[in-house]
């Protein structure tokens, strides 16, 4: 049982990098809703993972896979895991390629991704490559902590292909994309209530606010599948 009754206003909330932009376009719709503002924190899944598990103050955990929430919630450190949004992994290029002969235009250039241990949508990007049977000793690989990373060498041309998530589109202007839905399947994120919300008003009406059918409407609409439960 959660009990109610904090003056406090702020949810402090651990994101994902995949999920920034969208959380950051979700926070004043909650504002405007319910009065309360969310403080945010940004990084890869594990590395925030490993700041909940190490006592970080967060309210709520939304994470770029199932694994970490679970994790949590196995050790007592996470009260509820619920899934959130389906993600879409997509590989932007400046150069066109080739569906039959992708090796070929990798060869010699560099492709940016997110560390595959740290990062969700970097394990996707591995998957999606052994699927493309790329050698990475073929092209030269940059590789970041997280997929917000990812988008920034892209941005900043210091990477001709790269693996991003299909809500970082819209601020890439990128000449080729493709869609990896036929290669991955959509990675499904979880979000976690923290022990730290009980007696926070703020942290339990965005855990509330976060499932209603207003929030997965702009969820759907930065490019995200919604779960099914």
């Amino acid at each position: 049982v959660w009990g109610v009754g904090c003056l406090a206003d702020e949810v402090r909330v651990a994101v994902a990098s995949n999920f920034l932009g969208t959380v950051e376009a979700l926070a004043p719709e909650f504002q405007a809703d319910t009065g309360h503002s969310l403080v945010l924190s940004h990084g890869s899944s594990g590395q925030l993972y490993t700041q909940i598990d190490l006592g970080a103050p967060f309210d709520v955990f939304l994470a770029g896979d199932r694994e970490r929430p679970a994790l949590l919630l196995q050790g007592g450190k996470a009260r509820v895991v619920r899934s959130y949004a389906l993600g879409r992994l997509a590989r932007v290029s400046r150069v066109p390629l080739e569906t039959d002969n992708v090796g070929e235009a990798f060869a010699g250039r560099t492709a940016a991704l997110a560390d595959p241990i740290a990062a969700p949508y970097g394990k996707a990007a591995t998957r999606a490559m052994e699927r493309l049977k790329l050698d990475t000793a073929t092209f030269r690989p940059i590789l970041v902590a997280n997929v917000g990373q990812v988008a920034s060498v892209f941005a900043t041309g210091n990477a001709e292909f790269a693996f991003v998530a299909v809500s970082q589109l819209p601020q890439l202007d990128a000449p080729h994309v493709l869609a990896l839905d036929d290669l991955i399947p959509d990675i499904r994120q979880d979000a976690a209530l923290l022990p730290r919300a009980q007696g926070n008003d703020a942290a339990l009406a965005f855990w509330e606010w976060l499932f209603t059918p207003r929030a997965a409407g702009l969820i759907e609409a930065a490019g995200y599948g919604l779960p099914t439960e």
